[in-house]
């Protein structure tokens, strides 16, 4: 008796693997790859500013966040850039006391198929994680080869950019 039923589940064990394998194998075939999912463009204006804050914050080449040239609103005064090293200066900024900037609200003011505006409320912190700039920021995104990316930046004055 003990013998047919280590028999039988040694098959039923069998059957849930292969089963499973098969299942698998289906998803995959099926999936279609280069098909944007509903949630990845529901998310993706806000996730490429996150992304953006976090590579800024790592000092990271900026490039991959945006669609260049890029242009730069502040103080109604309009700037065009094709190089971000004249963009960004993060020695600059050094110098000013930054260590970080903390996203402090992120807001889809505007989201069409291949177009977003996001307001950016955000803090700059020194090394002692005083909060010593609060300010807002619009971005224009564009998708481009289903890639979100900055397009345009409208942002007050008085925030520093270490150039």
């Amino acid at each position: 008796m003990i013998e047919i039923a280590l028999r039988f589940g040694w098959i039923a064990q069998s059957i849930v693997l292969l089963s499973a394998v098969i299942l698998v194998m289906y998803i995959i075939i099926s999936e279609d790859w280069d098909k944007e999912s509903t949630l990845h463009s529901k998310v993706a204006p806000k996730g490429a500013i996150q992304q953006y804050i976090s590579d800024f914050n790592s000092e990271k080449e900026l490039e991959r966040n945006f669609h260049l040239p890029f242009m730069l609103i502040r103080n109604g005064e309009k700037s065009i850039h094709k190089d971000l090293k004249k963009f960004i200066n993060f020695k600059g900024l050094k110098k000013g006391g930054w260590k970080y900037t903390r996203i402090n609200s992120l807001d889809i003011v505007s989201e069409l198929k291949n177009t977003a505006i996001v307001r950016l409320n955000f803090s700059r912190l020194n090394k002692l994680d005083e909060k010593y700039l609060r300010a807002n920021a619009y971005y224009t995104l564009t998708k481009l080869d289903s890639k979100w990316g900055i397009s345009s930046l409208i942002i007050d004055a008085d925030v520093p950019l270490g150039t």
